[in-house]
């Protein structure tokens, strides 16, 4: 390796030289020619000793300066031989004929090489042929002066190529360009990192975005950092819509004036960048069309190995169906105690009616007044009775909105909804519903109903625990879809089965018939039909088949 002499040392050099040359000249062309010098003997040999004095001090502290300047070109040498020696990487120097100069261990150790090997007088055929033609070309860009850094792959020993990064300076001596020098990094390691790093990758969003839950990730600014495909279908906002947005445009809290709350004072994203998980079981989310709906999300700090918050996953579910269900239980429970009030009603109106009504068909008179007068009691009676009747039947649902909905979804959100009740109750609720059934015509509430109603009746019935298993298939040629309902409670009787439906008659002690009367009037609306089977102390199978809409197109087809 050339190196260039340190500065300092080099400029004190030449001026102790020219102050010797100075010294000497000025003694030999002007001292020995002046009068006194010649005259006086003794003089002369003075001042020329002195001068050698001088002269000789000034060779000692020459060559002093020439071993500080050795010692120091030593010293250097040494570095650039120990990093050159010592560096990880390959570095090789060659001449501007391409020819190997010298090179360090890392050529080995890259190619699998011996000593005598690395030393090769060529370095082309080490280059992998796919390779070569780039290589040259930027050997020579390298050579004219431009550094060059580029990607390629070298040929091992053993035949296998080593992707590599190459990186070509021009090796210069003073403003002269004499080689090239070579640094290659193994990219062999560096590749499979990013390889598994990628896979790894894919693995995670592959996770995401199978799950139903919407999930997103933001950093301790409040910005969006990554987003799953549940997110983007419940919000209708796309991944690139988001990351690097902050999550305010999801949230969009509302001062009482109607403006935004500004992200520092949003208070839910206050709570998300907590260092602790938070659990919000109803809140309100803003899709992209500006319409909200209520979510249920938590929140996870994500921390690094030293404990520093990084930032929050979110996961969070659109609650509107269950919000629907919710209500609809309500609701259910709400008939059925206004059944039970119109059973206790019914009962005590009828027995008078009943007398009222008899007893006038027995009054005969010929009075045409009279007559007239009993006729009016007789409608009175009638529109009474009628009165009664429609309040027993107060909980009947009017099927006046069917829509196009799957029987999935409809359990799904049911067997949500009750599976806390089941749990307190230790029973297991086994949903085995194929998503890809085809769609119903159906008012999803009525359906719903139906499915809550005969739920709740299992679980009632196990009062030691149990299964509820529910099972949805395609029956017949596909034009029907079996929901079957299978319980483990203490069954029915066999002489009490054809009786279930009417009004007025159930297995409880204080049930009314109601319910399932409703369930199967709702059943014969949507044009199918219920069934129910049970053993005792075995359980009971409900069986209800609703029609598919491809079969209610062609029935409306051949009508």
């Amino acid at each position: 390796m050339t190196m260039n002499p340190p500065p300092a040392s080099t400029q004190k050099f030449t001026i102790y030289l020219i102050a010797v040359i100075a010294i000497f000249g000025i003694h030999l062309i002007y001292l020995h020619h002046l009068p006194f010098f010649q005259n006086n003997r003794m003089a002369s040999i003075a001042i020329d000793s002195g001068l050698f004095v001088v002269f000789m001090l000034l060779i000692l502290l020459g060559i002093r300066l020439l071993k500080r300047r050795e010692t120091s070109i030593s010293e250097s040498a040494e570095r650039y031989k120990s990093l050159f020696d010592n560096h990880p990487d390959s570095i090789i120097s060659f001449s501007l004929d391409g020819d190997i100069l010298s090179s360090n261990h890392g050529l080995e150790s890259l190619l699998g090489l011996g000593e005598e090997s690395s030393k090769s007088a060529s370095f082309l055929p080490m280059i992998h042929p796919p390779d070569l033609l780039k290589t040259l070309h930027h050997f020579q860009v390298a050579s004219e002066g431009t550094p060059q850094n580029f990607d390629a792959s070298f040929l091992h020993q053993n035949g296998f190529p080593i992707p590599s990064n190459v990186t070509f300076v021009p090796t210069k001596v003073g403003n002269q360009i004499i080689g090239v020098y070579a640094i290659l990094k193994d990219l062999t390691e560096i590749r499979e990192q990013k390889k598994e790093i990628d896979k790894l990758y894919k693995q995670n969003q592959l996770i995401l975005n199978s799950v139903s839950e919407g999930i997103y990730g933001i950093d301790t600014n409040g910005r969006t950092i990554f987003w799953n495909k549940a997110a983007e279908a419940i919000t209708g906002w796309k991944v690139d819509e988001m990351l690097g947005r902050r999550i305010h445009n999801l949230i969009r809290p509302l001062h009482e004036d109607g403006t935004l709350v500004i992200p520092e004072d949003n208070a839910t994203v206050n709570t998300m960048l907590q260092r602790e998980g938070a659990i919000m079981n109803e809140d309100l989310f803003w899709k992209k069309d500006g319409t909200s709906f209520p979510v249920e999300y938590m929140s996870s700090p994500m921390l690094d190995g030293g404990g520093q918050l990084l930032g929050t996953v979110i996961t969070f579910s659109d609650i509107t169906e269950l919000k629907k269900t919710q209500e609809l239980l309500i609701k259910s429970d709400k008939l059925s105690a206004v059944g039970q009030l119109a059973a206790g009603v019914a009962h005590e109106i009828r027995n008078p009616l009943t007398a009222l009504k008899g007893f006038l068909k027995l009054l005969k008179t010929s009075s045409a007044k009279e007559q007239y007068y009993i006729e009016i009691m007789q409608k009175e009676l009638q529109r009474i009775e009628f009165i009664v009747n429609e309040f027993l039947f107060v909980s009947k649902p009017q099927a006046t909105h069917f829509v196009t909905s799957t029987l999935y979804t409809i359990i799904m959100s049911t067997v949500e909804l009750l599976q806390p009740q089941a749990l307190l109750s230790n029973i297991e609720i086994e949903a085995e519903v194929d998503s890809g059934l085809p769609p119903v015509m159906c008012d999803e509430n009525q359906i719903k109903q139906v499915f809550i109603n005969i739920m709740k009746n299992a679980i009632e019935s196990m009062s030691q625990g149990g299964s509820l298993r529910i099972h949805a298939e395609l029956k017949g040629s596909g034009n029907q879809i079996l929901v079957r309902f299978v319980d483990q409670g203490c069954g029915i009787a066999p002489e009490r089965l054809p009786k279930l439906g009417e009004p007025f008659y159930s297995t409880k002690e204080k049930g009314t018939g109601l319910g399932l009367m409703v369930c199967f009037r709702i059943i014969e609306a949507h044009g199918g039909f219920m069934n129910i089977s049970s053993k005792l102390t075995e359980g009971t199978i409900v069986e209800i088949t609703l029609p598919t809409t491809t079969y209610l197109s062609k029935g409306e087809a051949t009508g």
